[in-house]
């Protein structure tokens, strides 16, 4: 089994403030790391709720936390006041969002998530998905594929790279996809000229904006009076509207911005574990 590291721990942990016998969801729980941490310190009744929308990672989740006040359900976070209330867990007192990609979908999906695999263009958190990324890549228009790079992947060669995949379809594989981009664009940076164009798509696929648009109002009324929501966030428009949600709850008398600022990784951590390096921390407490 692989090691994840998980983004901005100690601070995450911090924000939410986990007693003895609090309960708490892992909206994105992935291999769980912030679940583990989060049952030690609520120790010996508190429960975690664990969603994640693939169910692959699910065994995993267990592998790892290995505890029976874990409650691992897979599903879209949007529908996380269903999944409270099948839990039967009375009392939430922090909710956590970790909206970066997990380790187990970029290496043992096999979905395409990850330019240095050889993979079908899937990039589906599920496994059953109406839309998927080959389908966008090989069937929407030019302008379409354009707009889908340029706001969701802040793709400056967003047309450039449109113009080539049109052109060069079928393309059926993420390697294919990506050597495409690098002969298109070049290296400019440190970065993969691939990123910005699979994390694009990844968002459209999964249509990850309008999930966390909807899933957020319902963590804050999910939550015991007191009761924190922290996201860790990776991209411009989803840091976005973490901010706007949580100024306008404030605005509203809901609850307290912890965070005036973001938090940020630290340099030790961006070299220790370089997926941080775009990481962004808000937190508010529920009044």
């Amino acid at each position: 089994m692989f090691v994840h590291v998980p983004v901005l721990l100690q601070e995450v942990i911090e924000f939410l403030n986990p007693q003895s016998g609090e309960n708490f969801i892992d909206a994105t729980a992935g291999e769980g790391s912030y679940s583990k941490e989060i049952l030690r310190l609520t120790d010996p009744s508190g429960k975690v709720l664990a969603i994640d929308w693939n169910a692959e990672v699910i065994p995993e989740l267990e592998r790892n936390v290995s505890s029976k006040r874990l409650i691992p359900v897979s599903g879209n976070f949007k529908n996380i006041d269903e999944f409270v209330e099948q839990s039967g867990i009375k009392e939430i007192h922090g909710v956590v969002y970790d909206l970066g990609l997990s380790k187990f979908l970029l290496e043992k999906s096999g979905r395409g998530f990850s330019f240095k695999r050889d993979e079908p263009l899937k990039m589906s958190f599920a496994r059953e998905s109406e839309l998927e990324a080959d389908k966008i890549i090989n069937h929407f228009s030019e302008r379409d594929l354009e707009k889908i790079f340029r706001e969701y992947g802040e793709e400056r060669f967003s047309k450039r790279i449109a113009q080539m995949i049109v052109r060069s379809r079928p393309i059926v594989s993420s390697s294919g996809l990506a050597n495409l981009i690098q002969k298109t664009v070049g290296t400019h940076s440190k970065i993969n000229p691939a990123t910005r164009v699979f994390q694009a798509l990844r968002i459209a696929v999964n249509d990850e904006l309008e999930n966390l648009k909807i899933s957020l109002p319902k963590a804050i009324e999910l939550v015991a009076s007191g009761g924190r929501v922290v996201v860790v966030s990776y991209h411009s428009l989803e840091d976005g509207i973490v901010k706007s949600f949580f100024k306008n709850s404030e605005k509203n008398g809901k609850v307290k911005i912890l965070t005036k600022k973001p938090l940020k990784p630290t340099e030790q951590e961006i070299k220790d574990n370089p997926s941080a390096r775009s990481a962004k921390l808000r937190a508010i407490q529920k009044i």
